[in-house]
């Protein structure tokens, strides 16, 4: 078995005026019947690029990037005029837009009896989610664990809380939440594998957006992984 190696996936890219960057990965969505995926990266505040005076924008803003391996998209959130998403092809800004999500071998870890020392000695975990899509499609879900809590006295038990990731917009309707790059961008709760409770991004109000919009996907299924003993 295989898994995305968060700690080393990362976007990178040359603008056509000659900057390159590279931007973590944080999730990934892939259909079962295409050989693209969509990829996450983080939300970050937006700067002045290579500026000699206050290096953060005034007013400030964040951003973060969905992209394919065509098409992308930037999604910004403040109160910065102009400070709104956009999608391209990469050839209309970038010479060159480059995806990198090499993989590790994985094993999978039980969630049965999950422990305080399991989750220790499995550290870093991810997860991986397998849903379908109203038409039938099949969509793999992966992203790192970024919290998880655990419970052995009395009744066994366990909970991730972690995101933001991508919910393919064709896996479920959510009223008033943002779709952009094909997707929703949710925070994920997960204390079964067969059901993952979702706060996706929508509009909060006074031209803001925040994860409020309450939805719950049954029929999935779970795994946490870990990397594979070599």
């Amino acid at each position: 078995m295989q898994a995305i190696d968060f700690e080393r996936a990362r976007i990178s890219w040359t603008t056509k005026t000659g900057i390159h960057g590279s931007w973590r990965v944080i999730a990934t969505a892939c259909r079962q019947d295409s050989e693209d995926c969509i990829y996450l990266a983080p939300m970050v505040m937006a700067g002045d690029i290579f500026g000699a005076g206050r290096l953060p924008r005034d007013p400030p803003y964040s951003y973060q990037l969905i992209a394919t391996r065509t098409r992308h998209a930037i999604v910004r959130e403040g109160e910065a005029p102009g400070a709104r998403d956009n999608e391209a092809d990469h050839e209309a800004v970038f010479s060159s837009f480059d995806i990198h999500a090499p993989r590790h071998a994985a094993a999978r870890v039980a969630t049965g009896g999950l422990d305080a020392a399991t989750v220790a000695a499995s550290w870093p975990l991810s997860a991986r989610l397998k849903l379908r899509g109203q038409g039938g499609a099949l969509w793999t879900l992966e992203f790192p664990v970024s919290h998880i809590n655990t419970q052995t006295a009395g009744a066994a038990a366990f909970q991730v809380e972690t995101g933001p990731v991508l919910i393919p917009r064709e896996t479920i309707d959510l009223a008033d939440a943002t779709v952009i790059g094909g997707c929703y961008l949710a925070y994920v709760f997960l204390n079964r594998t067969s059901r993952v409770d979702l706060l996706a991004w929508g509009p909060a109000g006074h031209s803001r957006r925040s994860f409020s919009r309450f939805a719950r996907i049954e029929g999935i299924e779970t795994e946490l992984l870990r990397k594979a003993e070599k």
